[in-house]
C-alpha cells in the first residue's frame, strides 16, 4: 500500500499531472499549501507507510476495500488503496463500527470493528460504507479539524438517508447531547438552535454546490476539497482564489478532473 510515487524533480511541466494522480488517491493538496510542501508531506507519508505500520492485526479484506473504493470513487473522485485499514475491536471499542486515527499526528490509519471479520453488518453499519466513511476523514487530514462539515462529507457515503441528513450533528460530541436535552420542554431552545445551525450549514453547502454547477464542475468532489471559508465564499456568490485564479494548482486539478460531462 503506497501512495503515488514522488517525481525526482518537481518541474512545472510534470507537476499538474502528478498533483492529479495524487488527488485520485485521496492525497489532497490543502488550501494555501505550496506544491513543494505537499510533495514533502507525501514523501514523509511514503516513508511512514514503509516502516511504521501496526503488526499482527488482520487487514481489511480486499472485497471490502474494493467496495469502499467504488463508493468514494463515484462520489468524491478518489480511491485510497494505499490507506492502511485493519480489523480491531480493541481500537474501535465495542460500540463503534470504525474509527480513523493519526499515528504520530501524521499517518492516517483506519480500524473497523472486529465483528466485520465474521459479518458484513454490525450495529446497523455496513463494512464497506464504514471504510468509505473513514477514508473520507483520512483524505481531509490536511484540513482544519474544526470544520463545520467534519462529518457531513463522510456521512454522504451511506445508503441511509438518515445518516446522510443527521450525521453531521455528531461532528462534536456535545451537539447531540444538547439536542437530546432540548427535547425536555424547558430546554427546547437548545434543540431549536442546533437544528437552525444545521439548516444553515445545509443551505450554505447547497448554494455552494449550485455555484459549482454553474461553473461546469461536479459539486460533490470539489466541495470535499474546499475549506469552510471557501464554501462560505461560494455560497455567497463569490469565487475563492482556487476557482478564480486559473494559475492556481487547485484550479487546474478541479478543471482537469471534475468537469461536468
Amino acid at each position: 500500500m503506497n501512495p503515488v510515487s514522488l517525481p525526482k524533480e518537481l518541474q512545472k511541466t510534470d507537476l499538474p499531472e502528478w498533483l492529479c494522480r495524487a488527488d485520485e488517491q485521496g492525497l489532497l493538496i490543502a488550501p494555501g499549501e505550496a506544491p513543494e510542501d505537499f510533495a514533502g508531506r507525501i514523501a514523509r507519508l511514503q516513508k511512514e507507510l514503509q516502516s511504521n505500520l501496526p503488526a499482527d492485526i488482520p487487514e481489511v479484506s480486499a472485497s471490502v476495500r474494493e467496495k469502499a473504493e467504488k463508493i468514494t470513487g463515484a462520489l468524491y473522485g478518489f480511491r485510497a488503496d494505499w490507506l492502511p485499514a485493519y480489523y480491531s475491536t480493541c481500537e474501535t471499542g465495542h460500540f463503534s463500527a470504525g474509527v480513523s486515527v493519526l499515528q504520530d499526528d501524521f499517518l492516517p490509519l483506519v480500524y473497523l470493528s472486529g465483528a466485520f471479520l465474521k459479518k458484513n453488518r454490525h450495529r446497523g453499519y455496513n463494512a464497506a460504507e464504514t471504510l468509505a466513511h473513514e477514508s473520507v476523514h483520512a483524505a481531509r487530514i490536511a484540513f482544519p479539524d474544526s470544520s463545520s462539515y467534519d462529518e457531513y462529507f463522510p456521512c454522504q457515503v451511506h445508503a441511509s438517508a438518515f445518516r446522510r441528513l443527521a450525521g453531521n450533528l455528531f461532528r462534536r460530541w456535545y451537539l447531540p447531547v444538547l439536542f437530546l436535552l432540548g427535547l425536555y420542554p424547558p430546554l427546547l431552545p437548545f434543540s431549536l438552535l442546533i437544528l437552525l445551525k444545521e439548516f444553515l450549514l445545509r443551505r450554505q453547502i447547497r448554494r455552494a454546490g449550485k455555484k459549482l454547477r454553474s461553473l461546469g464542475l461536479r459539486p460533490e468532489p470539489v466541495l470535499l476539497r474546499l475549506s469552510d471559508a471557501e464554501i462560505r465564499e461560494l455560497a455567497s456568490g463569490r469565487l475563492p482564489a482556487c476557482l478564480a485564479d486559473q494559475t492556481s494548482w487547485r484550479y487546474r486539478i478541479f478543471f482537469r478532473r471534475f468537469v461536468l460531462s
